[in-house]
């Protein structure tokens, strides 16, 4: 796995335990504001995962986009 493809997963990852976090303090302390803030939570994860994918698929089709150039230069190499 790539450096940028790491970086992201680390940020969701930190993403959801951060955000986790602060849901229980809501719950806990704000119950009030907790169900707002839940709604706001899920539109924004929603988001987030979304960009994450879609950045994902971006690297990804790079990489098939280098390999791609790699092989037609071995290719026109071996001519």
């Amino acid at each position: 796995m790539s450096y940028n493809k790491k970086r992201i997963i680390k940020f969701l990852i930190y993403y959801f335990s951060i955000s986790v976090g602060v849901l229980l303090i809501f719950y806990f302390w704000f119950t009030k504001l907790f169900w707002f803030s839940l709604v706001t939570w899920i539109f924004a994860t929603f988001g987030v995962v979304s960009i994450s994918f879609f950045t994902l698929m971006n690297l990804r089709i790079a990489e098939l986009q280098n390999e791609s150039k790699d092989v037609k230069n071995k290719n026109n190499e071996n001519d």
